[in-house]
C-alpha cells in the first residue's frame, strides 16, 4: 500500500520487486550477522528506519533506484566486513 502510495499507480506483476535487498541491508545494519546468530527484533527495525531514511533521502534526490540499490549493496558489504572483523 505504501508502494502504491508513493507511486500513486500500482502494478501486481512489479509491484515488490527487490524488496529483498532491502530486507537483507536491514537486518545486517540491525547487527544480525548473515552467518547466523542472535537476532535483535529492536536493532533490524532500527536499520529498517535507517535504509528506508537513505532510500527515501537519494529519491528525493532524483538518482534513479538503480543508485538506491548500489548504495543498499555497498552497506550490506561494509556491514557484514565490520561483523567479520569483530569475531
Amino acid at each position: 500500500m505504501l508502494a502504491t502510495a508513493r507511486l500513486q499507480a500500482s502494478d501486481p506483476t512489479s509491484l515488490g520487486l527487490f524488496i529483498e535487498l532491502s530486507a537483507i541491508t536491514a537486518v545486517v545494519v540491525g547487527g544480525t550477522p548473515l552467518t547466523g546468530g542472535r537476532i535483535r527484533v529492536l536493532s533490524t527495525v532500527m536499520g529498517a528506519l535507517l535504509m528506508q531514511l537513505l532510500s527515501a533521502t537519494l529519491i528525493k534526490h532524483n538518482l534513479p533506484q538503480s543508485w538506491t540499490q548500489m548504495v543498499q549493496a555497498v552497506i550490506i558489504l561494509a556491514a557484514v566486513y565490520a561483523t567479520r572483523e569483530r569475531r
